[in-house]
């Protein structure tokens, strides 16, 4: 195995960047360290990635490139560990909407391109990954399997040097776990304003996040505020699902809490504004 110890700057690299997303399917993220695997289709990737990388250590140090690409090569065929090695680290925030385009899809959106972030959720999703590239991945989530293994992926609020805020889109749970949308998708999944490609998205990030768990515009009132937090905690309340598995229980449990606080913050400030 190849070890590589460096700090959190070669993140920013792009050659870096593009070797792991060649390898999603090949790599998996441990604490403060990832391992990609050899994979003889991408031979030639790999010989690129380790001339790239030799010339990066031979002009960081007093070492020779022709050397230090000498006893990469020798690698060429083994894993390769990244290890993150530095005392002192700040975390940057990376912003994902998750959109339920019907019961059998959902799109995964990063706000800016990160492909760490990407090879991260195609090694964890990928038996469900349909296409993806740096910004986006389709997932088919026509099973429980598949929903249970998103759910997981979920859960997950840091990887590496980064910490990831999810944004749903409206109706997301209803649109992946009601059974009566499975014909009617479009009723309920409309004017998506939290989407990263709205106009509204610059507005207040806070703001803008609650009315979204409401399924409400930017700047409606409070009489709106308060009609969809009881329509939406009595659509999303734990007890309609008990009965089911407890993925969706689970799903259910979070949104309803959501759906609470996103009710108590928005009451708090619309009293101020009158």
């Amino acid at each position: 195995m190849l070890i590589i110890q460096t700090d959190s700057s070669i993140l920013s690299i792009d050659w870096f960047g593009d070797f792991l997303l060649s390898h999603s399917r090949d790599t998996i993220f441990l604490p403060m360290s990832v391992v990609t695997f050899f994979d003889d289709k991408l031979i030639k990737d790999r010989k690129k990635f380790l001339v790239n990388l030799a010339k990066f250590y031979a002009e960081k140090s007093s070492l020779y490139y022709e050397q230090l690409l000498k006893n990469f090569l020798r690698y060429k065929h083994k894993p390769i560990k990244i290890e993150f090695k530095q005392k002192i680290f700040i975390k940057s925030d990376v912003e994902i909407y998750l959109d339920a385009i019907s019961h059998k899809e959902v799109r995964i959106l990063l706000k800016d391109e990160n492909p760490w972030i990407i090879s991260y959720f195609y090694s964890q999703l990928d038996k469900f990954i349909t296409e993806y590239d740096h910004r986006n991945l389709f997932l088919n989530a026509s099973d429980d399997r598949s929903k249970s293994r998103l759910d997981r992926v979920l859960k997950r609020k840091s990887i590496l040097f980064f910490n990831i805020r999810f944004t749903y889109s409206k109706g997301f749970l209803t649109i992946l776990f009601n059974e009566f949308t499975k014909n009617r998708q479009n009723r309920f999944n409309y004017n998506r304003n939290n989407s990263f490609n709205s106009k509204n998205y610059n507005q207040d990030s806070k703001l803008l996040y609650h009315f979204g768990i409401l399924e409400l515009q930017y700047d409606s009132t409070f009489i709106e505020v308060k009609t969809n937090y009881r329509k939406l905690a009595k659509m999303y309340h734990p007890d309609r699902v008990h009965h089911k598995n407890q993925t969706i229980v689970s799903l259910y449990t979070k949104k309803f809490q959501d759906i609470q606080a996103s009710y108590q913050y928005l009451k708090d400030y619309l009293s101020t504004q009158k």
